[in-house]
Protein backbone atom coordinates (compact mmCIF):
# COMPACT_ATOMS: atom_id res chain seq x y z
CA UNK A 1 0.00 0.00 0.00
CA UNK A 2 2.81 2.07 0.69
CA UNK A 3 4.77 1.86 -2.20
CA UNK A 4 1.40 2.26 -4.43
CA UNK A 5 0.74 5.62 -2.59
CA UNK A 6 4.60 7.31 -3.61
CA UNK A 7 4.42 5.49 -6.93
CA UNK A 8 0.94 7.99 -7.51
CA UNK A 9 2.13 10.67 -6.02
CA UNK A 10 5.45 9.97 -8.46
CA UNK A 11 3.14 9.45 -11.06
CA UNK A 12 1.22 12.86 -10.83
CA UNK A 13 4.43 14.94 -10.15
CA UNK A 14 6.00 13.28 -13.57
CA UNK A 15 2.65 14.45 -15.27
CA UNK A 16 2.91 17.52 -14.08
CA UNK A 17 6.77 18.43 -15.08
CA UNK A 18 5.10 16.96 -18.75
CA UNK A 19 2.63 19.85 -18.91
CA UNK A 20 5.46 21.83 -18.10
CA UNK A 21 6.93 21.34 -20.90
CA UNK A 22 10.49 20.35 -19.34
CA UNK A 23 12.61 17.29 -20.24
CA UNK A 24 14.75 16.52 -17.49
CA UNK A 25 18.10 14.77 -19.16
CA UNK A 26 19.02 11.82 -16.06
CA UNK A 27 21.75 13.00 -14.04
CA UNK A 28 24.34 10.16 -14.94
CA UNK A 29 24.36 10.96 -18.57
CA UNK A 30 26.22 14.62 -17.64
CA UNK A 31 28.47 12.86 -15.57
CA UNK A 32 29.37 9.95 -18.24
CA UNK A 33 30.05 13.15 -20.04
CA UNK A 34 32.06 15.08 -17.79
CA UNK A 35 34.46 11.65 -17.36
CA UNK A 36 34.75 11.68 -21.17
CA UNK A 37 35.36 15.16 -21.80
CA UNK A 38 38.01 15.52 -18.85
CA UNK A 39 39.80 12.55 -19.68
CA UNK A 40 40.23 13.72 -23.41
CA UNK A 41 41.13 16.99 -22.05
CA UNK A 42 43.95 16.19 -20.20
CA UNK A 43 45.19 13.17 -22.84
CA UNK A 44 45.46 15.42 -25.23
CA UNK A 45 47.63 17.74 -22.76
CA UNK A 46 49.96 15.16 -21.94
CA UNK A 47 50.64 11.97 -23.21
CA UNK A 48 51.57 9.87 -20.00
CA UNK A 49 48.10 10.89 -18.73
CA UNK A 50 46.86 7.51 -20.65
CA UNK A 51 49.89 5.03 -19.59
CA UNK A 52 49.40 2.25 -17.26
CA UNK A 53 51.14 3.22 -14.30
CA UNK A 54 49.08 6.24 -14.72
CA UNK A 55 45.56 4.70 -15.05
CA UNK A 56 46.15 2.34 -12.34
CA UNK A 57 47.04 5.12 -9.88
CA UNK A 58 43.70 6.75 -10.73
CA UNK A 59 41.81 3.57 -10.17
CA UNK A 60 43.84 2.86 -6.92
CA UNK A 61 41.89 6.37 -5.96
CA UNK A 62 38.82 5.98 -7.23
CA UNK A 63 38.30 3.38 -5.29
CA UNK A 64 39.32 4.37 -2.57
CA UNK A 65 37.40 7.32 -2.50
CA UNK A 66 34.22 5.15 -4.26
CA UNK A 67 33.98 3.42 -0.58
CA UNK A 68 33.51 6.45 1.42
CA UNK A 69 31.25 8.11 -1.41
CA UNK A 70 29.02 5.11 -1.13
CA UNK A 71 28.77 5.49 1.89
CA UNK A 72 28.00 9.72 2.11
CA UNK A 73 25.61 8.63 -0.93
CA UNK A 74 23.04 7.06 1.25
CA UNK A 75 23.44 10.22 3.61
CA UNK A 76 22.75 12.59 0.91
CA UNK A 77 19.73 10.47 -0.81
CA UNK A 78 17.55 10.85 2.56
CA UNK A 79 18.60 14.55 2.30
CA UNK A 80 21.51 14.80 5.00
CA UNK A 81 25.45 15.02 5.25
CA UNK A 82 27.97 13.14 6.81
CA UNK A 83 30.68 15.00 7.54
CA UNK A 84 31.97 12.74 10.22
CA UNK A 85 33.52 10.21 7.20
CA UNK A 86 36.97 11.63 7.78
CA UNK A 87 37.14 11.26 11.41
CA UNK A 88 35.93 7.59 11.08
CA UNK A 89 38.82 6.90 8.83
CA UNK A 90 41.53 8.34 10.48
CA UNK A 91 40.08 6.51 14.27
CA UNK A 92 39.75 3.11 12.18
CA UNK A 93 42.84 3.57 9.89
CA UNK A 94 45.05 3.91 12.99
CA UNK A 95 42.97 1.39 15.44
CA UNK A 96 43.16 -1.08 12.76
CA UNK A 97 46.67 -0.87 12.30
CA UNK A 98 47.85 -1.59 15.97
CA UNK A 99 44.88 -3.90 16.92
CA UNK A 100 45.47 -6.24 13.66
CA UNK A 101 48.95 -6.82 14.62
CA UNK A 102 46.95 -8.49 18.14
CA UNK A 103 44.37 -10.27 16.47
CA UNK A 104 44.63 -10.68 12.96
CA UNK A 105 42.17 -11.32 10.73
CA UNK A 106 38.74 -10.49 13.65
CA UNK A 107 40.53 -6.76 13.20
CA UNK A 108 38.42 -6.71 10.07
CA UNK A 109 34.79 -7.24 11.07
CA UNK A 110 35.63 -5.40 14.45
CA UNK A 111 36.21 -2.39 12.93
CA UNK A 112 33.42 -2.76 10.12
CA UNK A 113 30.97 -2.32 13.41
CA UNK A 114 32.71 0.66 14.42
CA UNK A 115 31.53 2.70 11.67
CA UNK A 116 28.46 1.04 12.07
CA UNK A 117 28.28 1.96 15.02
CA UNK A 118 29.18 5.30 14.57
CA UNK A 119 26.40 5.69 11.74
CA UNK A 120 23.74 4.58 14.72
CA UNK A 121 25.36 7.50 16.82
CA UNK A 122 24.83 10.17 13.48
CA UNK A 123 21.03 8.65 13.21
CA UNK A 124 20.32 9.11 16.68
CA UNK A 125 21.73 12.30 16.88
CA UNK A 126 19.86 13.65 14.00
CA UNK A 127 16.17 11.19 14.25
CA UNK A 128 15.85 11.74 17.76
CA UNK A 129 17.92 14.68 19.63
CA UNK A 130 17.20 16.45 16.14
CA UNK A 131 19.95 18.33 15.56
CA UNK A 132 20.45 18.68 12.03
CA UNK A 133 23.18 16.22 9.87
CA UNK A 134 25.65 19.07 9.45
CA UNK A 135 25.94 19.75 12.97
CA UNK A 136 25.40 16.49 14.27
CA UNK A 137 28.21 14.81 12.16
CA UNK A 138 30.81 17.78 12.34
CA UNK A 139 30.69 17.33 15.93
CA UNK A 140 30.87 13.29 15.71
CA UNK A 141 33.52 13.72 13.01
CA UNK A 142 36.04 16.11 15.30
CA UNK A 143 35.59 13.17 18.57
CA UNK A 144 36.65 10.45 16.41
CA UNK A 145 39.26 12.82 14.80
CA UNK A 146 40.38 13.75 18.23
CA UNK A 147 40.38 10.24 18.94
CA UNK A 148 42.80 9.04 15.92
CA UNK A 149 45.41 11.34 17.21
CA UNK A 150 45.36 10.25 21.05
CA UNK A 151 45.46 6.58 19.18
CA UNK A 152 48.26 7.25 17.41
CA UNK A 153 50.09 10.67 17.46
CA UNK A 154 52.78 9.58 15.24
CA UNK A 155 52.08 7.38 11.90
CA UNK A 156 52.01 3.91 12.90
CA UNK A 157 53.04 0.80 10.52
CA UNK A 158 52.44 -2.95 11.24
CA UNK A 159 55.55 -4.69 11.46
CA UNK A 160 56.97 -7.03 8.67
CA UNK A 161 55.89 -10.29 10.18
CA UNK A 162 52.53 -9.07 10.31
CA UNK A 163 51.89 -7.88 6.31
CA UNK A 164 50.56 -11.64 5.57
CA UNK A 165 46.73 -10.05 7.54
CA UNK A 166 46.97 -7.36 4.94
CA UNK A 167 47.32 -9.51 1.95
CA UNK A 168 43.44 -9.59 1.66
CA UNK A 169 43.45 -6.00 -0.21
CA UNK A 170 47.41 -6.56 -1.29
CA UNK A 171 46.84 -10.02 -2.85
CA UNK A 172 46.44 -10.72 -6.46
CA UNK A 173 43.53 -12.16 -8.17
CA UNK A 174 43.28 -13.25 -12.06
CA UNK A 175 45.77 -11.13 -12.88
CA UNK A 176 44.28 -7.68 -11.00
CA UNK A 177 44.71 -6.25 -7.64
CA UNK A 178 42.36 -7.36 -4.98
CA UNK A 179 41.32 -3.57 -4.25
CA UNK A 180 39.54 -3.99 -7.24
CA UNK A 181 37.63 -6.90 -6.58
CA UNK A 182 36.86 -5.46 -3.31
CA UNK A 183 35.61 -2.09 -4.20
CA UNK A 184 33.35 -4.15 -6.65
CA UNK A 185 31.85 -6.45 -3.89
CA UNK A 186 31.02 -3.17 -2.11
CA UNK A 187 29.74 -1.48 -5.21
CA UNK A 188 27.42 -4.20 -5.41
CA UNK A 189 26.39 -4.42 -1.99
CA UNK A 190 25.29 -0.96 -2.10
CA UNK A 191 23.65 -1.44 -5.74
CA UNK A 192 21.67 -4.16 -4.28
CA UNK A 193 20.28 -2.64 -1.09
CA UNK A 194 19.29 0.77 -2.96
CA UNK A 195 18.12 -1.58 -5.83
CA UNK A 196 16.10 -4.46 -4.44
CA UNK A 197 15.09 -3.96 -0.57
CA UNK A 198 12.61 -2.23 1.38
CA UNK A 199 15.31 -0.49 2.63
CA UNK A 200 16.75 0.67 -0.47
CA UNK A 201 13.23 2.33 -1.66
CA UNK A 202 11.96 4.12 1.43
CA UNK A 203 15.28 5.72 1.62
CA UNK A 204 14.67 7.01 -2.06
CA UNK A 205 11.02 8.06 -0.92
CA UNK A 206 12.15 9.94 2.12
CA UNK A 207 14.68 11.98 0.33
CA UNK A 208 12.01 12.62 -2.52
CA UNK A 209 9.27 13.99 -0.45
CA UNK A 210 9.44 13.30 3.69
CA UNK A 211 6.11 14.99 4.44
CA UNK A 212 4.36 11.87 1.62
CA UNK A 213 6.38 8.96 3.10
CA UNK A 214 5.49 9.47 7.16
CA UNK A 215 1.66 9.92 5.14
CA UNK A 216 2.37 6.58 3.52
CA UNK A 217 3.44 4.57 6.78
CA UNK A 218 6.98 4.86 6.51
CA UNK A 219 9.01 4.58 9.16
CA UNK A 220 11.54 8.02 9.05
CA UNK A 221 13.82 7.90 12.28
CA UNK A 222 14.48 3.90 11.14
CA UNK A 223 15.36 4.68 7.39
CA UNK A 224 17.24 8.13 8.05
CA UNK A 225 19.75 6.10 10.99
CA UNK A 226 20.08 2.65 8.11
CA UNK A 227 21.11 5.64 5.66
CA UNK A 228 23.74 6.61 8.02
CA UNK A 229 24.68 3.64 9.18
CA UNK A 230 25.68 2.83 5.49
CA UNK A 231 27.65 5.83 5.66
CA UNK A 232 29.34 4.66 8.60
CA UNK A 233 30.20 1.67 6.82
CA UNK A 234 31.53 3.21 3.93
CA UNK A 235 34.06 5.55 5.67
CA UNK A 236 35.16 2.41 7.93
CA UNK A 237 36.08 0.18 4.94
CA UNK A 238 38.09 2.67 3.32
CA UNK A 239 39.82 3.56 6.64
CA UNK A 240 40.66 -0.21 7.00
CA UNK A 241 41.72 -0.34 3.30
CA UNK A 242 43.64 3.12 3.23
CA UNK A 243 45.87 1.27 6.04
CA UNK A 244 46.04 -2.05 4.46
CA UNK A 245 47.42 -0.96 1.01
CA UNK A 246 49.93 1.41 2.63
CA UNK A 247 51.01 -0.88 5.48
CA UNK A 248 50.60 1.50 7.83
CA UNK A 249 48.44 4.77 8.59
CA UNK A 250 48.82 8.32 10.00
CA UNK A 251 46.06 9.89 12.44
CA UNK A 252 45.36 12.70 9.51
CA UNK A 253 44.45 10.73 7.06
CA UNK A 254 40.96 11.00 6.74
CA UNK A 255 40.79 14.78 6.84
CA UNK A 256 41.68 14.52 3.19
CA UNK A 257 38.89 12.76 1.84
CA UNK A 258 35.81 14.75 3.72
CA UNK A 259 35.49 16.90 0.84
CA UNK A 260 36.15 14.94 -2.00
CA UNK A 261 33.04 12.61 -1.08
CA UNK A 262 30.57 14.84 -0.76
CA UNK A 263 32.20 16.31 -4.18
CA UNK A 264 32.12 12.74 -6.27
CA UNK A 265 28.52 12.15 -5.01
CA UNK A 266 27.29 15.56 -5.80
CA UNK A 267 29.51 15.41 -9.18
CA UNK A 268 28.09 12.60 -9.79
CA UNK A 269 24.77 13.45 -10.12
CA UNK A 270 23.35 12.98 -6.74
CA UNK A 271 21.52 15.61 -5.88
CA UNK A 272 21.88 17.40 -2.24
CA UNK A 273 18.37 17.84 -2.02
CA UNK A 274 18.38 13.91 -1.90
CA UNK A 275 16.01 11.56 -3.44
CA UNK A 276 17.80 11.49 -7.02
CA UNK A 277 21.17 9.81 -7.85
CA UNK A 278 22.55 6.37 -6.98
CA UNK A 279 25.70 4.21 -7.09
CA UNK A 280 26.32 4.33 -10.82
CA UNK A 281 26.03 8.09 -10.65
CA UNK A 282 28.84 7.93 -7.20
CA UNK A 283 31.01 5.50 -9.05
CA UNK A 284 31.24 8.01 -12.01
CA UNK A 285 31.56 10.89 -9.53
CA UNK A 286 34.37 8.88 -7.79
CA UNK A 287 36.27 8.40 -10.97
CA UNK A 288 35.61 12.20 -12.54
CA UNK A 289 37.43 13.35 -9.02
CA UNK A 290 40.09 10.98 -9.38
CA UNK A 291 40.82 12.00 -12.90
CA UNK A 292 40.72 15.67 -11.99
CA UNK A 293 43.23 15.15 -9.28
CA UNK A 294 45.71 13.15 -11.18
CA UNK A 295 45.01 14.95 -14.27
CA UNK A 296 45.86 18.11 -12.63
CA UNK A 297 49.14 17.22 -11.70
CA UNK A 298 50.51 14.91 -14.63
CA UNK A 299 49.54 18.36 -17.32
CA UNK A 300 50.65 20.82 -14.38
CA UNK A 301 48.06 22.94 -13.37
CA UNK A 302 49.22 25.26 -10.36
CA UNK A 303 48.96 23.45 -6.93
CA UNK A 304 46.77 26.93 -6.01
CA UNK A 305 44.90 26.88 -8.80
CA UNK A 306 43.16 23.20 -8.18
CA UNK A 307 41.21 23.96 -5.95
CA UNK A 308 39.30 26.59 -7.84
CA UNK A 309 38.57 23.93 -10.98
CA UNK A 310 37.46 21.41 -8.33
CA UNK A 311 35.14 24.49 -6.89
CA UNK A 312 33.71 25.20 -10.44
CA UNK A 313 33.03 21.69 -11.37
CA UNK A 314 30.54 21.35 -7.62
CA UNK A 315 29.36 24.39 -8.79
CA UNK A 316 27.92 23.60 -12.06
CA UNK A 317 26.87 19.62 -11.03
CA UNK A 318 24.96 20.83 -8.36
CA UNK A 319 23.66 23.95 -10.72
CA UNK A 320 22.67 20.83 -13.18
CA UNK A 321 20.99 18.05 -10.80
CA UNK A 322 19.73 20.49 -7.53
CA UNK A 323 15.80 20.03 -7.33
CA UNK A 324 14.59 23.79 -7.01
CA UNK A 325 11.26 21.96 -6.21
CA UNK A 326 12.02 21.95 -2.66
CA UNK A 327 13.23 25.42 -2.58
CA UNK A 328 10.95 28.73 -2.48
CA UNK A 329 10.84 31.26 -5.20
CA UNK A 330 11.85 34.02 -4.29
CA UNK A 331 10.74 36.81 -6.58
Amino acid sequence: MTEKKIAAAGKGLGTAAARGGRIRIPTLFYAVALLFVVGLVFSLGNGNFITGYNLSTIISYAILLLLVGLGQMCAVLVGGIDLSVGGVMSFVSVSFVIVVQVIGYWAYPLFILVGVLVGYLNGILLTRIRIPSFIATLGTGGIFMSLAMIVAPVPVNVPTPKWGYLDIFNGTFLGMSNVVFIGLLVFLFYFAILRFTATGRNIYYVGSNIRMSWMSGINIARTRNLAFILSGTGAALAGIMVSAVQYGCNPYVGSSYILPSVAAVVVGGTALTGGTGGVFNTLFGALIMSVLQNGMNVVGVDQYFQQSILGMMIIVSVALTFDRSKTPVIK
